[in-house]
């Protein structure tokens, strides 16, 4: 009786490695899948993070910005001011401690009096302090003069450096008479800078606008700083891109945002929110993350998740391998064993033969 025959052997042997390939197939087909679903999951968390730390960004400057505001208030209540000592010596050492304290935020800090014309300045060494110069050219003088309520301004350039201004109008709580006016100037990208990137587009930067759409700091290029996004010079940069123009128009209009987008230069993950002073959309940012940033996170990630299904392929090869070995000895033990019986019996009937010759030879006889 035939146990195993060669052709069964083949299909043993076949079936068997076609279950390893079909096993290792299957592993990479899951693994790719794994890949992907690992991809979008760690993209989708970090925006998510960059969502809130854009919106944690924009109330910490927010918070820096009111401090201002409080320091200006505090100068308006003052005796000094209030008395309408706009140049006293005494309003002067005033501003001097003031200026020390914020010195880090504000560029300048300089009062005007009811004609708008500088009283009192301080600035940083080497810069005219535009002492008794007439600022009743500016708007943001105009507006402050007209709402007597503190003024943001929108970015103006002053010796090739952008500045915003914040305003209040000094009023006598007494009389509620117009006095003058108190501001100070802020270099908006060296202060944009105390929060993000402002200066490599090869990695996540910050952008920030005024309510006009003026960009007051932008890492993807120096010389967009003063243009207006939507102006020429910016559409051509960003190559009219209609997703980043509905995402900015959106944040324009006070709403956080998030998108996705290509416009030649990579693409890149944009997260928005809009800086908010006493509820009101004050400036705007933008935080920029190259999509090819987080994809190297992610591939840190995957580059470990191969080492472990290389090494699961390999232990469950080895052991697919092992097994046909296995099953080829004991095939071997067992055609062994068929041959030395199918040898015993030839032999045995072999000599039964002989033996009944024999017999018959003895019967002839």
């Amino acid at each position: 009786m035939k146990l195993f025959s060669g052709k069964e052997r083949e299909i043993g042997i076949i079936s068997i490695i076609s279950i390893i390939i079909f096993s290792n197939s299957l592993l990479f087909y899951f693994q790719n899948i794994m890949e992907h679903d690992l991809k979008d999951s760690i993209f989708e968390q970090q925006k998510q993070r960059q969502i809130e730390s854009t919106k944690e960004i924009s109330q910490h400057i927010g918070s820096d910005l009111r401090l201002v505001i409080g320091m200006l208030d505090g100068l308006v209540n003052s005796k000094y001011l209030q008395d309408d000592q706009l140049s006293s010596n005494k309003t002067k050492k005033l501003l001097e401690e003031k200026y020390t304290q914020f010195s880090n935020v504000i560029d300048r800090l300089f009062v005007l009096n009811k004609d708008n014309i500088v009283t009192a300045s301080l600035s940083p060494p080497g810069y005219d302090t535009l002492l008794n110069t007439d600022f009743s050219f500016q708007d943001w003088v105009a507006k402050t003069k007209k709402t007597l309520q503190p003024v943001f301004s929108g970015g103006f350039e002053r010796v090739s450096l952008y500045s915003v201004y914040i305003t209040i109008p000094i009023i006598n709580r007494d009389t509620n008479k117009y006095i003058g006016i108190i501001g100070t100037s802020i270099l908006t990208e060296k202060f944009f800078a105390n929060y993000g990137n402002i200066n490599d587009i090869n990695r996540q930067f910050l952008v920030a606008y005024d309510n006009n759409g003026i960009m007051l700091a932008n890492g993807a290029s120096e010389t967009l700083v003063g243009q207006n996004f939507f102006g020429d010079y910016t559409q051509k940069f960003i190559h009219h891109n209609q997703i980043l123009n509905d995402l900015t128009r959106s944040l324009l209009a006070g709403k956080p945002g998030v998108a996705v987008y290509d416009y030649g230069n990579s693409e890149r993950l944009t997260t928005q929110y809009p800086i908010l002073i006493n509820d009101m959309p004050t400036y705007f940012i933008q935080v920029v993350t190259p999509t090819s940033q987080i994809y190297s996170m992610i591939n840190n990630v995957l580059s470990v998740q191969q080492v472990k299904m290389f090494s699961l392929f390999a232990a469950a090869s080895t052991i697919a391998i092992v097994v046909l070995l296995i099953l080829l000895r004991k095939w071997n033990i067992i055609l062994r064993r068929e041959v030395k019986r199918r040898t015993q019996l030839e032999e045995s009937y072999d000599e039964m033969k002989r033996y009944l010759e024999d017999v018959l030879k003895e019967i002839k006889k």
